[in-house]
């Protein structure tokens, strides 16, 4: 799904650009054209004016003209002579000397009338032969114009397309990052929301101790909202699926999330419970790979469970080794989500029933996609099992780190 908005203007633009630019070549190709047709045009008149002048000058009878010609010759004493064809040039001896076209019935000649010492000649030559000729130049010459436009227009469009692409992925992942840095935002967000006004509560109330526990802790999530917008600014390492090798604890990152969103939770009425299982003893929880990507991960699972959570119901992040996979799953109580959503519940843009907790948020079905593209950088799998009206649970499989070397 692309928005609308600058993307269809950028489009737009280039459909612009490629129709002007198939207009001006369709317009250096006629005009090529018209000058290839005036130079044959002139240069057949320049050989009919050849001939013309060479048979007129040269008759000296009527009975042999070169081929497409036809004489006429009138002697000084006024006898008149005509070969077969050239009763058309007749009324020419009583006329200026010079070049003129006529027409005989259905013929047309170019004529040359000619006074020699000896008389007055008429030279005719036929035109349809150069007549012929010039309209199979002229459609030639039209299907060549149609043919270089029709090409001219598809490589320009395919150009023009080429060079639009570039530019409508670059607004596309600009779109797509704003999307992406809202949604990791909004939550982060929420929690200092909550977590300030439970401080301006503790203040109120005059416990300076538990104020002070809610002041560092409003710290800590603001150093992690800093972390969350520097992996967003690094995110490129996440599409190319190379996220940052380092050693992640699980146990450590998933208690530190449930600490963080705990007082969210419960500012609307739902217990979130944190159990982990660590049977391998120290590091049997650890992955490797981006400790604020995995973060990021586990937050979003944990608000959107909140997000279809009611009142009074317990979201779940529970934590525990499978051969050498690191299980984390977040189940929730809620609403469960509806089997025709559950296909594309991953995609981009896709998102199920309307919040059950925060009716008055916008869902953009951006988050769990989010998930699946930190969990499939890391090498694991994402899973969700659901029941209408009995919650869903959402399963994050990464692979385990390798045995610590002492």
């Amino acid at each position: 799904m692309t928005p609308p908005g600058d993307l269809s203007v950028v489009r737009r633009a280039g459909r612009i650009v490629a129709i002007q630019t198939s207009l001006a070549l369709a317009a250096v190709l006629l005009l090529v054209g018209l000058v290839i047709a005036a130079v044959y045009v002139r240069a057949q008149n320049s050989q009919m004016t050849a001939q013309l002048n060479q048979v007129a000058m040269t008759a000296d009878d009527v009975g042999d003209p070169p081929p497409g010609v036809e004489l006429v010759l009138r002697d000084n004493d006024g006898s008149v002579a005509a070969s077969d064809g050239g009763k058309a040039g007749l009324p020419l001896l009583s006329g200026p000397e010079g070049f003129t076209d006529l027409s005989d019935h259905d013929r047309h000649y170019r004529a040359l009338v000619v006074d020699r010492p000896e008389g007055r000649v008429v030279a005719l030559m036929d035109l349809a032969p150069f007549r012929a000729s010039r309209g199979r130049l002229l459609s030639a010459l039209a299907l060549a114009e149609l043919a270089g436009i029709l090409a001219s227009i598809g490589v320009v469009v395919l150009f023009t397309r080429r060079s639009v692409q570039p530019l409508a992925q670059a607004l596309a992942l600009q779109r797509r990052f704003v999307a992406d840095a809202s949604h990791e935002l909004r939550a982060p967000l929420t929690v200092l929301h909550t977590r300030a006004q439970l401080l301006a509560h503790r203040v109120d109330s005059g416990d300076l101790a538990a104020a002070r526990k809610d002041a560092d802790a409003l710290v800590d999530d603001t150093r992690i909202l800093g972390g969350i917008v520097d992996d967003l600014l690094a995110s490129a390492t996440m599409t190319s699926g190379t996220p940052e090798a380092a050693r992640v604890d699980l146990e450590t990152l998933a208690r530190s999330v449930c600490g963080s969103m705990e007082a969210y939770a419960g500012s609307i009425g739902v217990t979130l419970a944190c159990v982990c299982h660590d049977e391998h003893g120290s590091g049997g929880l650890e992955v490797m790979g981006s400790e604020a990507a995995v973060r990021r991960a586990l937050t979003a699972l944990i608000d959107n469970a909140l997000g279809h959570e009611h009142s009074g119901g317990t979201v779940q992040l529970r934590l525990y080794r499978d051969g050498q996979q690191v299980i984390a799953s977040v189940a929730d109580d809620g609403e469960g989500i509806d089997p025709d959503v559950l296909p594309t519940l991953f995609d981009r843009f896709s998102h199920g029933a309307a919040h059950t907790t925060r009716a008055d948020r916008e869902s953009y079905g951006i988050g769990l996609a989010l998930v699946r593209e930190i969990v499939q950088a890391h090498g694991g799998e994402i899973r969700v099992s659901s029941t209408p009206g009995n919650g869903a649970t959402f399963t994050m499989m990464l692979p385990a780190a390798p045995p610590r070397l002492h």
